[in-house]
């Protein structure tokens, strides 16, 4: 653990509107500053429960928000993702989840006919690939059947859905695990000749930037801007909401300009996390659920939410009857 940036917040608060565990709990040992000091007094010897340490630090999206809103630009996921990787969480549903990853690909317990179910095939000569990942394959395939219907004639893809990209296990303390996906999917990639890598999950699309290998990583929406000039708007209303993982590496204005060219698009007041990430809606689903039903209190029946992760989809749609669509089924709408 890196003491100074355990010391570096200056504890001053400007995080805790932002952390969206403390806005719906009120607890400060959950919120980030409170978090960064239970890893000071573990440093210090003052507290010697891990146990209780680690309880805590599961109770984080690792959305990042605290980051941007801290002063002195401590890095409080990097420190989480730290400690968990040295006190894992040894529940019954994270060591399902690893086992599932490594024998099936996935970390729903899902075998792969379950995946092929929507897949109506590809080009396995071509270099650019499709990735819809595990969630948008298993929990919303719409996702993937929509985006390749609108590639369509548009673009060669080969379709690569049989793989975990390993983010869940980065996430959530199995670092050495994720790492031995990555290996694995990076001899894979190879092996299918992959230059481009597509993925229409914002969490597959992050963690892939942290590969070391040279292809060319997009998300969906990077793509989609390029078919606008072909597409028909619908009078329909949306508005939209951010995942975070996209936010982080700053794909925050190709899916607005899509939303505005195709849509009647109105933006949303305030922009929180779903509350799904971080292995939050494996650990603690309950808080997960809360988050997300406040995040979408102002969110209004007459406008369609639209975001670009599947996960942040299947969650929102689990906390609301609002209508809520993916970016790709929008424009896949307009693709007539």
């Amino acid at each position: 653990m890196d003491e100074n940036s355990v010391y570096q917040c200056g504890m001053c608060g400007y995080c805790l509107d932002t952390c969206s565990v403390y806005t719906v709990t009120y607890r400060e040992s959950l919120s980030p500053r409170g978090k960064l000091l239970l890893l000071r007094n573990f440093t210090e010897g003052i507290l010697t429960d891990t146990e209780a340490v680690t309880e805590r630090l599961y109770t984080c999206t690792l959305c990042g928000n605290c980051e941007d809103a801290c002063p002195s630009k401590t890095d409080i996921p990097s420190l989480i993702k730290e400690w968990r990787n040295t006190h894992p969480h040894h529940s019954t549903v994270l060591e399902s989840c690893v086992k599932s990853v490594l024998e099936k690909g996935n970390p729903y317990n899902q075998v792969q006919s379950e995946r092929e179910k929507w897949y109506t095939g590809g080009d396995t000569d071509a270099s650019t690939a499709y990735f819809p990942g595990c969630t948008t394959s298993l929990m919303q395939p719409q996702i993937a059947v929509s985006f390749l219907s609108i590639m369509k004639d548009r673009l060669p893809l080969q379709v690569i859905d049989d793989v975990c990209c390993g983010s869940v296990l980065s996430k959530t303390g199995f670092e050495e695990e994720s790492k031995r996906v990555m290996e694995k999917n990076i001899e894979y990639f190879n092996e299918k000749g992959i230059k481009t890598l597509i993925t229409s999950c914002a969490g597959c699309y992050s963690f892939f930037l942290e590969y070391p290998f040279n292809i060319k990583v997009l998300h969906t929406s990077q793509v989609l801007t390029e078919c606008l000039d072909e597409l028909n708007p619908q009078p329909i209303r949306t508005t939209y909401h951010d995942p975070c993982h996209l936010v982080r590496n700053s794909i925050t204005s190709q899916p607005r300009h899509i939303l505005k060219t195709v849509s009647e698009y109105t933006e949303k007041e305030h922009q929180m996390c779903c509350g799904a990430g971080g292995g939050m809606l494996l650990t603690s689903s309950t808080l997960a659920d809360s988050i997300c039903s406040t995040m979408l209190k102002d969110s209004t029946p007459y406008r369609t939410m639209v975001t670009a992760c599947p996960f942040c989809l299947y969650h929102m749609k689990r906390n609301s009857f609002h209508k809520m669509l993916s970016l790709e089924e929008v424009v896949a709408s307009c693709d007539l």
